[in-house]
């Protein structure tokens, strides 16, 4: 098991909004390639979102919210853990601003909790989250639509 330092997870960072976040184009998307494929999209609109700058993990939320997914952002590493052992989640997000060890630290304990709950990586390189093997990538450049796609690439929202 990845034993890291959750102070990490805590510490203050200054964000701004970079102008090709909200870049308008088509975003990329890369689907998850292993040998366990899935058969269908799983149902459900509640995304867990982790990130270590909670100014644009907020952004990012009401973005999603905006676009009918019902959104939990963690304030740090225990409770977004809670969140994941109650099950009250359908997808997750992680971030890039997370530490590498910190990322693959949720991604253990996300698959042990909801082994059917599909996991978005946002990145800057659709080759930085292989080690991982994300469901579907968004490409932070890309914009929030980038999230959207790759959100509704694994999730069927029912209303």
């Amino acid at each position: 098991m990845l034993q890291f330092d959750k102070s990490v997870w805590s510490r203050d960072f200054n964000a701004t909004l970079s102008p090709a976040f909200n870049n308008p184009k088509a975003p990329s998307i890369e689907n998850r390639k292993d040998d366990v494929p899935r058969a269908h999209k799983k149902i459900g609109n509640r995304v867990l979102m982790m990130g270590r700058v909670r100014e644009l993990a907020l952004y990012r939320a009401e973005v999603l919210k905006h676009s009918g997914f019902q959104v939990s952002v963690s304030e740090d590493l225990d409770q977004a853990l809670r969140i994941m052992q109650s099950g009250e989640f359908d997808a997750i997000v992680l971030s890039y601003t997370l530490p590498s060890e910190t990322v693959e630290y949720m991604v253990e304990r996300a698959r042990e909790y909801c082994p059917s709950c599909p996991i978005i990586a946002i990145t800057h390189s659709p080759a930085a989250d292989r080690r991982i093997q994300p469901d579907a990538i968004a490409l932070a450049n890309e914009g929030p639509s980038a999230l959207i796609t790759a959100l509704n690439s694994v999730l069927e929202v029912r209303s």
